[in-house]
């Protein structure tokens, strides 16, 4: 890393180091989604937006259960006159498993059109005769754009099917966080929440990056990134750049956050906040 003012960015990487250890020395790692935590599934951002006759993507994500997952059908339901699947690709096949998923388009309702996603699979480790234990997108879904610009329609998770490796155990009831996608004329730019230089990657960086923009120092961003601290619109709701909390300021409580997140700890945030490390559309 390239020194660039001497006695003035010591205190920086104190700071940004004494952080580091309050949050290692005294918090606790705790697991975390925009799903709201363990037996959850969520669609990845919440709020999507897609250009008029462009494509857009979203992921289901899964938290699993304490007891691992191990077999799921999952729905995704859509408004058929607002967008179209363009493909979906189920998760791939860990190593050291026996793994089977799908995933495809299909007409439940008797319409003319396709307006649910079928998301199915199962999964066996093994060495360890259980499931998904981590965080884990079970499919990446592409929609096209077909409505018009305004229109909007609901991603809602219907829950068929949600089990563990145990095959006499009930069905886990997973909480579900739903999403939406909406057509405008202008989508915003793709980005990831507390990726402040927007380099592609959040991390230890961002922190100190955050730090040394709360003490008037210059910080180097990719391309046309956002300067943190600017005000932007995120998934149509007016924020300020690498604030990641949403609580109204981009200061060290943030940097301390992106060092958490980091390391694989909790992060608490504002309500209807972005999740960290989760893709956003970020406009002026």
């Amino acid at each position: 890393m390239t020194r660039t003012s001497g006695l003035s960015f010591r205190p920086a990487i104190a700071v940004a180091i004494a952080l580091a250890a309050v949050s290692l020395m005294f918090l606790t790692s705790q697991q975390g989604t925009e799903a709201g935590g363990a037996n959850s599934l969520a669609i990845s951002p919440a709020d999507k937006e897609i250009g008029v006759g462009a494509t857009a993507s979203v992921a289901l994500v899964s938290m699993p259960p304490v007891e691992s997952l191990a077999t799921w059908v999952i729905d995704v339901v859509f408004d058929p006159t607002v967008v179209s699947v363009d493909s979906c690709t189920p998760a791939a096949s860990p190593p050291g498993s026996v793994f089977v998923s799908a995933c495809e388009a299909d007409d439940q309702e008797g319409g003319p059109d396709d307006e649910t996603v079928v998301v199915l699979g199962g999964i066996l480790f093994t060495d360890t005769e259980r499931g998904f234990d981590g965080e884990t997108t079970l499919a990446s879904i592409v929609f096209s754009a077909v409505g018009a610009i305004g229109e909007c329609s609901a991603l809602t998770i219907n829950v068929v099917s949600h089990l563990g490796p145990d095959p006499e155990s009930p069905e886990t009831d997973p909480a579900t966080t739903n999403g939406e996608i909406c057509i405008v004329e202008e989508p915003g730019t793709e980005r990831l929440w507390g990726d402040s230089d927007c380099s592609g990657a959040v991390n230890p960086v961002d922190s100190l990056k955050t730090l040394r923009s709360d003490a008037g120092l210059s910080v180097s961003k990719t391309g046309d990134c956002p300067d943190i601290a600017s005000e932007v619109t995120v998934n149509g709701t007016a924020r300020l750049w690498n604030d990641v909390d949403c609580g109204g300021a981009v200061n060290p409580v943030d940097s301390l956050k992106t060092l958490r997140h980091d390391a694989g700890l909790s992060v608490s945030q504002a309500a209807g906040c972005p999740g960290m490390g989760t893709t956003v559309s970020v406009s002026d």
